[in-house]
Parts: C-alpha cells; sequence; structure tokens
C-alpha cells in the first residue's frame, strides 16, 4: 500500500476491486491481511471508522464489508495452522473475531464411593 489515502469505492464492482487488490497486495508482500488494512485500502482512517460506516449506510455497503472483513478472518484462520504463525494468528482470532478457547464444563459436585476397603 502507499501512503496515499486511496478513494472510497462507489460501487459494488469497485468494492469488490479494491478488496481484491489489498489481498493481492498482501500476498505479494507476503503479508497477513488485516481489517485495519483492509479499511486503509478501503479509503478510510481505521477500523472504528470502516465499522460505523457499515452500520450506517447498512444495505449492500454492510454486506461488503462483512464479505471483505470474512475473507480477512479466512486468512487469518489459515494462518493459526501454519506452524510459523499459529501462535500469533490465534490471538488474533480471539481479540480481533471473538475466538475463544472453551472453558471446561463444570460437572458440579463429585462424590467418590470406594468400595472393598475396610480398616
Amino acid at each position: 500500500m502507499t501512503g496515499k489515502r486511496p478513494k472510497r469505492p462507489q460501487s459494488p464492482r469497485a468494492w469488490k476491486a479494491a478488496v481484491e487488490q489489498y489481498l493481492r497486495e498482501c500476498d505479494q508482500a507476503l503479508r497477513f491481511p488485516t481489517v485495519t488494512g483492509l479499511a486503509l485500502a478501503l479509503g478510510f482512517s481505521g477500523r472504528e471508522e470502516m465499522e460505523r460506516f457499515a452500520a450506517k449506510e447498512g444495505g449492500s455497503a454492510s454486506d461488503w464489508m462483512e464479505w471483505a472483513r470474512s475473507l480477512v478472518e479466512e486468512e487469518t484462520l489459515q494462518a493459526v495452522y501454519r506452524k510459523d504463525t499459529s501462535s500469533g494468528a490465534r490471538f488474533i482470532l480471539q481479540s480481533s473475531f471473538g475466538y475463544g478457547e472453551k472453558s471446561p464444563r463444570d460437572p458440579g459436585p463429585i462424590t467418590v464411593r470406594v468400595e472393598g476397603e475396610e480398616d
């Protein structure tokens, strides 16, 4: 990505092209895509502005944002399976995408009765 802020896409075709361009640039630079990087590539000042825009606009804009965010999430999920990136990817999935460690289910009190032992 260049230092110049890109223009925000105005049509569904332009949204798709901008997202695909961002993903291509990440792939060529051997970088993982991020939601913040996606927001910058789409002409927003950051992730929060992109999320506010999607919430305000709703409809197809919100759908495009969700699609693009899902592509970034998928890339991060795939990184979990790579030995050299798994711990960082796991952290990002937990903190940015709502994934979490499953807590063990509490079975409640357990009573153990030992039979056959006498003093």
